[in-house]
């Protein structure tokens, strides 16, 4: 629940579905509805198959004792499958798969609804058309799917595309992150998902080494919005602090950016005047949490960078919202919501390892937009 700390459940053996003793076992993805789970495997890049489970871990059953998505259903190859279920009304869910090559017309993605069963298929599949001539999308397989304020993206690597229909078409935005550290680039299976109303975009480094055998290093790391839906995969997080990974902090950190926060009430991370990201929208009683911020000096100060239309104050708290009160930083109007300033509050009784509150309280519309924290 903290993704940071990280158990091995259960391994799944190809042996166990229709596949038999296979290395071929590919890129998964895994739905909930109706209080049960769904394992989507690949067969290679041959077909597709569903395991059925009551838990995240299973047992999981070869309910079909076949392939869900047989290689003679359509034209393409049927692999790698993505799953989304829609939060409109109809709720309903959709299965896409396949392989895009932009200078090959024989390799695309396709889509489809499922049943209700989400064991077989409620329509033939179709092909998802993309368009626009922004970069990406070159060539790349396993698709993925997400929404976000009823827009829908369709990812593949770095590349995304977005449209208003689930179906598309699709219009190509570019790169989450046009870089090749991080494994940030074409082969760059991955997901995108909300928690706590934070963005996480999860992947995989590819290696094709003989010596690491195809071995896949994975990261999840935060992902930002811009004002105009662009993804940002906030590659200045890996630059500085990759090696600790999310969820942690330390006080000895020059800056500590507020849109790092691990939970939060219903705040907002927008774009700011310096080409980074704030949270605003903060209203009376909303908090961020950020749990394990380390090595905090004993009568410690902690500074402020926000901006503020009629000011207010931040609490510091431990261990809860409303948890014990270590410090209250009073927020004067910086004489609007793009000035910023320093403000800062002595930290009372509170030292080494912690996770922090902060509550934000003032009168009506947003307290305050806050850019980054730090200790003195």
């Amino acid at each position: 629940t903290d993704l940071i700390s990280w158990k091995l459940e259960t391994t799944i053996d190809p042996s166990s579905t229709y596949m038999g003793k296979s290395d071929d076992c590919w890129a998964p993805d895994m739905a909930y509805k109706n209080g049960k789970y769904y394992f989507y495997f690949s067969n290679g890049n041959v077909n597709t198959g569903v395991l059925v489970g009551k838990t995240p871990i299973g047992p999981f059953k070869d309910v079909l004792g076949k392939p869900f998505l047989p290689e003679t259903l359509t034209p393409i190859k049927e692999y790698d499958p993505t799953v989304l279920t829609d939060d409109d009304k109809a709720k309903n869910s959709y299965i896409a798969f396949g392989h895009f090559r932009s200078a090959d017309p024989a390799y695309y993605f396709m889509i489809a609804k499922l049943n209700e069963d989400m064991i077989s298929l409620a329509e033939e599949p179709k092909k998802i058309v993309i368009t626009g001539s922004a970069q990406g999308f070159g060539g790349n397989d396993k698709p993925n799917l997400h929404k976000r304020n009823g827009v829908y993206y369709l990812s593949a690597g770095t590349s995304y595309a977005t449209s208003n229909n689930i179906y598309g078409p699709y219009i190509r935005r570019g790169y989450s992150a046009n870089r090749n550290e991080y494994g940030l680039n074409n082969a760059a299976h991955g997901n995108f998902f909300e928690w706590n109303n934070q963005w996480f975009h999860t992947w995989c480094s590819f290696y094709l080494g003989k010596d690491v055998a195809r071995y896949r290093e994975s990261y999840v790391n935060y992902l930002h919005y811009k004002d105009n839906g662009d993804l940002v995969d906030d590659v200045n997080y890996l630059d500085k602090h990759g090696n600790v990974g999310i969820g942690q902090y330390s006080a000895s950190w020059d800056k500590i950016e507020a849109e790092w926060y691990m939970a939060a009430s219903a705040v907002s991370k927008r774009e700011n005047a310096t080409g980074g990201f704030s949270v605003s929208n903060t209203q009376n009683g909303d908090f961020l949490y950020f749990p394990n911020v380390k090595d905090i000096k004993a009568k410690s100060k902690i500074m402020f960078n926000v901006a503020s239309l009629n000011g207010g104050t931040i609490e510091v708290r431990t261990q809860a919202a409303s948890g014990r009160l270590v410090g209250t930083c009073q927020i004067n109007s910086t004489g609007s919501l793009s000035k910023y300033q320093d403000f800062a509050c002595e930290l009372n009784g509170v030292k080494g390892n912690q996770n922090l509150y902060f509550i934000f309280k003032g009168g009506a519309g947003s307290v305050v937009n806050i850019d980054y924290f730090k200790f003195k």
